[in-house]
């Protein structure tokens, strides 16, 4: 009798055990951010969003980890999802898509990667074409010229662009680089003031603002975090500050053609769903880029600035 009941007990825990586990058969995804940001932030709800609608909610689940920034975070917690065994790793931003392709590599997870400007140089990908290994994604390389020529068209006099970047991050050496590319076809010249920590970046654009006619923002991690500083600056010079993304639009900015990071993280979903339930390798898909814009404008800093915003600024200008 006793056996009997011991026999029942252990398979009343075993199948307790099955009951208790919500995950199941469920597809397990790791998200790796590197920060807290609106753009970012909406990289992953677009991913969400997509993977809701191939997939279905039910049928996946998330472990969300975010790095603040602290690369060494984002190291600890790629090999965490390594040691957890999920399905593939979704890693937004550049240090953060590095630090996962690092610890997955070897354990053949699959990396989708988003918000990474340049995966070539990153030493993410072989080509944008053919990736090559078990990575791909999306980049979120600006339309420079498309975002310079707003910067015309709202200041047709401008002639010098202030830009502030991180000396340190990949991403932005890359994007002042094209920018300096398409500049010259504008009649305009990018001047510049590298940065090694947010402590220096209040001092690199008060010099940059005697210099300059406006400001630009990249996306670069460091700078953006500090954004505030910028724009404070600028503020007291009677400067704008146009941005590459509109992650950055409600610290006080004049204007922003930006991609639509929500779109961004759409694409992600899609390439996640083709890796997993597709049998698509990740080698094989081709990174995708956007030139996809939409236009923001605060007119109430224009009025403060005492810009006069032509017409054909207005009547193409998205609402928030």
């Amino acid at each position: 009798m006793k056996k009997t009941i011991v026999a029942l007990l252990v398979l009343l825990m075993v199948l307790t055990g099955c009951g208790s586990n919500g995950n199941g058969d469920k597809l397990k995804i790791g998200v790796l951010q590197l920060a807290e940001h609106p753009s970012l932030d909406a990289t992953y709800n677009g991913m969400v969003e997509m993977l809701n609608e191939l997939v279905g909610e039910e049928n996946y689940v998330v472990d969300l980890q975010n790095a603040q920034g602290d690369l060494t975070n984002a190291d600890m917690m790629a090999n965490k999802f390594v040691n957890d065994k999920v399905d593939v790793i979704y890693a937004i931003g550049t240090n953060a898509a590095q630090s996962a392709y690092n610890a997955a590599e070897a354990a053949g997870i699959p990396v989708v990667f988003n918000a990474v400007t340049d995966p070539v140089a990153a030493d993410l990908v072989e080509t944008m074409e053919k990736p090559g290994r078990n990575v791909t994604g999306v980049s979120d390389i600006s339309p420079a010229k498309k975002q310079l020529s707003i910067v015309k068209e709202i200041l047709p006099n401008a002639k010098k662009i202030g830009v502030v970047y991180n000396v340190g991050e990949v991403n932005s050496m890359v994007q002042i680089e094209v920018l300096q590319s398409v500049a010259g076809e504008l009649g305009l010249e990018i001047v510049v003031k590298g940065v090694s920590n947010v402590q220096d970046i209040t001092l690199a654009a008060q010099q940059l603002s005697s210099e300059v006619d406006a400001f630009y923002n990249i996306t670069d991690n460091m700078v953006v975090a500090a954004m505030a500083s910028i724009v404070d600056v600028a503020n007291t010079a009677k400067l704008p500050v146009f941005a590459s993304e509109d992650g950055q639009f409600d610290e006080g900015l004049l204007a922003t053609e930006s991609l639509s990071y929500h779109a961004l993280g759409r694409e992600a979903g899609t390439i996640i769903n083709d890796i997993l339930k597709n049998g698509k390798k990740a080698a094989d898909i081709p990174v995708v880029t956007s030139d996809s814009t939409v236009l923001y404008v605060n007119e109430d800093v224009a009025k403060t600035l005492g810009i006069v915003l032509p017409e054909s600024v207005l009547s193409r200008k998205a609402e928030r």
